[in-house]
């Protein structure tokens, strides 16, 4: 874990206050709701030991406590994001892709912004592997940040975790003012819908399968997130697992965000 910046008692409350005002954005503004709940409320539930005068208590992240237990063996071994990333896959229609390749092109702006926040990374003292970690911020994923902040910074879990998170939250209050700047009224009320069109179910199951092997042979480190990410795509147009793509969705992905959200607030 990081070394606090202010002596305790104090550097566990002022992260309670932190941990008090995330779940005040998550109910009252609604920003990530579904995780900066349980990061916020995990930051209060780890602090709270260090202001308690009972001597021997060593605290929900010391080794034998529930929230290390979960860190080392759902976050340091990377299961927490993988399996995520099987939830995402099952909810994604890569049907668009298929049709257009050329909609790669839209993923050069998430390229861009990794690069753009490593170099800051870089320019402000922080060693490549934190600025690696970091720079992952720029691309807005979220368990992406997870996965590399743990391989190369786990000191920095708690803070990228929270900024990447943001960051997707905080989308909007740019979103709209430069559409509004950019664009016209008239172009703004077009309703675009999504007409998906109809090719042989062999390539939706084909897809996942290719994409698998062509990214894990390029880069081969990032195996576990695309591979767990083209399974449950592949669950999903099989057609023939629906249990276990609806699972997938709903509960693996529901009690891993939740227990992800208690965990990384925890590192806080």
């Amino acid at each position: 874990m990081a070394t606090p910046l202010l002596p305790s008692p104090l550097s566990n409350i002022v992260m309670i206050i932190v941990g008090c005002v995330f779940i005040y954005l998550a109910v009252k503004k609604e920003y990530e709701p579904l995780l900066l709940i349980p990061i916020g409320f995990g930051a209060v539930l780890v602090n709270i030991p260090a202001l308690i005068p009972f001597a021997g208590f060593q605290g929900l992240m010391s080794k034998g406590g529930f929230l290390w237990y979960l860190y080392k063996y759902g976050v340091l071994s990377d299961l927490f994001p993988c399996l995520l990333f099987i939830g995402i896959g099952a909810m994604m229609d890569f049907g668009a892709l298929i049709v257009r390749p050329w909609f790669l092109i839209f993923a050069a702006a998430g390229q861009l912004g990794i690069f753009v926040a490593m170099l800051c990374a870089l320019a402000v003292g922080f060693n490549p592997y934190e600025a690696s970690s970091i720079g992952i911020i720029g691309a807005m994923d979220g368990p992406t940040a997870i996965y590399v902040t743990t391989k190369f910074a786990p000191n920095l879990l708690g803070p990228v975790t929270v900024c990447a998170y943001s960051y997707m939250s905080l989308v909007p209050l740019l979103q709209i003012p430069l559409s509004k700047i950019l664009t016209t009224r008239k172009e703004r009320l077009i309703r675009m819908e999504y007409k998906p069109q109809a090719y042989p179910k062999t390539i939706r199951i084909i897809f996942p399968i290719a994409v698998t092997i062509i990214t894990c042979t390029v880069a081969p480190m990032g195996a576990p997130l695309m591979g767990c990410l083209m399974l449950g795509n592949l669950l999903k147009e099989s057609g023939v697992v629906r249990r276990l793509a609806k699972s997938a969705e709903n509960e693996i992905a529901n009690v891993t965000t939740l227990l992800l959200g208690v965990v990384i607030g925890g590192t806080m």
